[in-house]
């Protein structure tokens, strides 16, 4: 058995075997062209790969894809080291070859491979669908996962915004937010927030269903960025910079105002540390465990905090 990237053909192949996990409501047609143009957007360009693990035969047994995502390591010095950081995705393997260990042994394999890749690796990430204990196997640990939810109401104002941003305006956004002072850091581009936006330009499309009108708000130097996640009704927040929380309630009222035009039930945000004492005074705001998507690490390199101490946002989320 070995690990090999897989070839245009191969990837293509993996789209129509996985449909039936990830591919609802979208048909196996419908789900392939996403992919492909997910793949060919230019953060998956120049970060992505699909990796394959192969018997002696070359019959694929299970499959992953993993994602370039920069991190910042704070040296003995206190200086923040710019790295990179892996978030592995779609980890998948066929009914009919589940029981004999290939997924544990792939994921084994790509974090080894990575590891010995470049110095520069910081940590192998995950967000789990099937609780921890698959990834425990190959050195992951969880963090805890809350979300805050808002209901999306109708009649709200956002006057009490000063603009609502446009995908145009996204990289201004990311450039002009301060990373948090942390010991590590994961921290999202401004072209992985556009994939984010990409998804949610494929689903409009492919449903012909209209998109939310705004993709964020800004009010003074604070500012969120949002998705619509049209599978589940959900406009999910990607990056929260609030001063205030007089700031981070106009600002997440101007989202629910634009969920609910766009005909989505709720607001999400994940709960993070440096967000939770904005979030939490927001009103009406609901704090539940978080249901999937359960962030997990395996450390590629000595010297970082464990999971629990390490803030995942939504915009990680692959």
């Amino acid at each position: 058995m070995h690990l090999a990237l897989a070839t245009d053909a191969q990837k293509a192949e993996r789209d129509r075997v996985t449909h039936a996990a990830w591919g609802s409501p979208l048909s196996v047609e419908q789900f392939h062209q996403r992919e492909l143009r997910l793949r060919a957007h230019p953060w998956c360009r120049e970060g992505m790969r699909t990796w394959l693990w192969l018997d002696d035969a070359g019959q694929v047994l299970a499959s992953c894809e993993t994602f370039h995502t920069d991190s910042y390591l704070r040296g003995p010095d206190g200086v923040a080291t710019r790295g990179v950081s892996q978030a592995i995705a779609s980890v998948f393997t066929e009914s009919a070859l589940r029981g004999h260990g290939h997924a544990t042994r792939l994921m084994d394999e790509v974090a080894a491979r990575l590891e010995h890749e470049s110095p520069n690796h910081h940590t192998a990430l995950l967000f789990s669908d099937v609780g921890p204990a698959l990834y425990r196997r190959s050195g992951y640990h969880e963090a805890p996962a809350w979300d805050w939810q808002l209901s999306a109401v109708g009649g709200l104002s956002t006057h009490a915004v000063d603009a609502l941003l446009c995908d145009g305006d996204v990289p201004g956004v990311v450039a002009r937010t301060q990373r948090p002072d942390v010991p590590f850091l994961l921290w999202p581009s401004a072209a992985q927030m556009d994939w984010h936006l990409e998804r949610e330009r494929i689903y409009s499309e492919l449903l012909h269903r209209p998109r939310p009108e705004a993709c964020g708000a800004t009010v003074g130097n604070s500012s969120a960025l949002w998705a619509m996640m049209a599978r589940y009704g959900e406009l999910v927040v990607l990056l929260l910079d609030a001063e205030s929380v007089e700031d981070a309630v106009a600002l997440l009222e101007a989202a629910r105002g634009v969920a609910h035009r766009a005909g989505l039930a709720r607001v999400v945000i994940w709960e993070e540390p440096a967000t939770l004492p904005w979030v939490a005074r927001v009103p009406g705001a609901l704090r539940v465990a978080r249901d999937g998507s359960l962030p997990m690490m395996r450390p590629l390199r000595p010297g970082l905090p464990p999971a629990e101490r390490v803030a995942f946002s939504r915009a990680l989320w692959v």
